[in-house]
């Protein structure tokens, strides 16, 4: 703060100064630091965006508004956090993140960043062929036909070598499988 005081001046010389006053300057806030985007477990079609307030607020309440590089909304203005979630979203798709420190002096500065939606996960369908082969059928969904697929199989009966596969519909047998074993398919 800057501090004020005023002393009158005469042909009789330096009158008493007045009270001291004191007056804090205000400035637009520093850009907000630490910016991540990432998808959260589980969501195709969500971005979780989460970055550390500004260092200088300019001396007055920080809010913060954020845009995504689409124009499918305003953007949002969110008051005193730093973590917001983003729906609706395009599956397995980029986008640019800009977030800006705001105070009722304006815009102050901002953090850009890029994050990805998550792939959806492939339909698995599984049959058994001459009751020793377990066939596995891996159907991507449209959006996602040039993916790669890391699959895992698991069973107490035998042991199995994760797979990858790729493609849009994608097939793999599994041979010398025990008749009535339990087997369980994972694909991410």
């Amino acid at each position: 703060p800057y501090y004020i005081w005023v002393a009158a001046f005469s042909s009789a010389g330096q009158g008493p100064y007045s009270t001291r006053v004191s007056q804090t300057t205000f400035s637009v806030p520093s850009s907000p630091t630490h910016l991540m985007i990432y998808p959260p477990s589980g969501s195709c079609d969500e971005l979780l965006i989460n970055w550390t307030a500004p260092a200088n607020t300019g001396g007055l309440p920080v809010k913060y508004k954020f845009f995504i590089n689409e124009d499918y909304k305003e953007p949002l203005i969110v008051s005193n956090i730093v973590l917001s979630i983003m729906g609706n979203l395009t599956t397995n798709t980029e986008y640019t993140v800009t977030v800006v420190a705001v105070n009722e002096l304006g815009e102050g500065g901002n953090v850009t960043g890029i994050g990805r939606t998550r792939p959806e996960a492939p339909l698995i369908s599984l049959s058994v062929s001459y009751s020793t082969q377990l066939i596995i059928t891996l159907t991507a969904p449209t959006e996602s036909a040039s993916l790669t697929y890391n699959c895992t199989i698991t069973t107490a009966e035998m042991d199995i070598s994760p797979i990858t596969v790729t493609g849009t519909e994608l097939e793999y047998t599994v041979d010398n499988v025990r008749p009535g074993g339990n087997y369980t398919v994972e694909c991410t």
